[in-house]
């Protein structure tokens, strides 16, 4: 992973141990085509078999009936980039819970997976969308020890979900301005940080 190197807006706090259902959070500087001021949910973290996340706010330029047959071409559905692995997988973030079967509980409210014929039963039926699914082409995976050495180089802030409808609504930087506001004043620097920070 490739930082561009500015001091001034590299804060060295030390980052808690992350759990699933997470946040991490980008540097500002962060020199990466996926990663770029990245919101990635964490999905799955052990400390024996490595991590699992999706990128939130990245969309892809893709709709869901380009990419899965039986989809209704009248839907819109934006596609999201989860990350740089299995880059030709499908997986889903919702908050439909027991609508959709075998779907696993990430947080309260915010769940991932399940059955897919469901999902499309729920699509075709013409429920709501915004904010009640969200599609993801690939994921950002982390093998064993790998993210806490990027934690430990202060390449990333982890910060706990504050509310689904902002993991589930928010698209490119202005849902990554929005998640670093929530960390607080000892990263508001990080808003003021041009888009290349060589320039500064």
């Amino acid at each position: 992973m490739k930082i561009i190197n500015s001091d001034i807006f590299n804060i060295k706090i030390p980052q808690p141990e992350p759990r699933s259902g997470d946040l991490l959070l980008a540097v500002p500087f962060m020199d990466d085509g996926c990663f770029s001021h990245a919101v990635v949910c964490l999905i799955e973290h052990s400390l024996e078999s490595g991590t699992m996340g999706l990128v939130t706010n990245r969309l892809s330029g893709y709709t869901l009936n380009e990419l899965v047959e039986d989809i209704p071409d009248s839907e819109d559905i934006p596609v999201f980039i989860g990350g740089p692995v299995h880059n030709d997988r499908l997986y889903y973030l919702h908050t439909l819970g027991n609508l959709i079967p075998d779907s696993v509980e990430v947080v309260p409210g915010l769940y991932v997976g399940g059955d897919f014929d469901a999902v499309k039963r729920y699509i075709s039926e013409g429920n709501m969308l915004e904010g009640r699914i969200r599609f993801f082409v690939g994921y950002s995976g982390w093998t064993r020890g790998q993210l806490r050495r990027e934690l430990n180089n202060f390449d990333w802030a982890v910060a706990k979900i504050k509310s689904v409808d902002d993991v589930m609504t928010g698209v490119e930087n202005g849902a990554w301005r929005l998640q670093v506001a929530n960390l607080g004043e000892k990263y508001r620097i990080w808003l003021n940080c041009p888009p290349n920070a060589l320039l500064n």
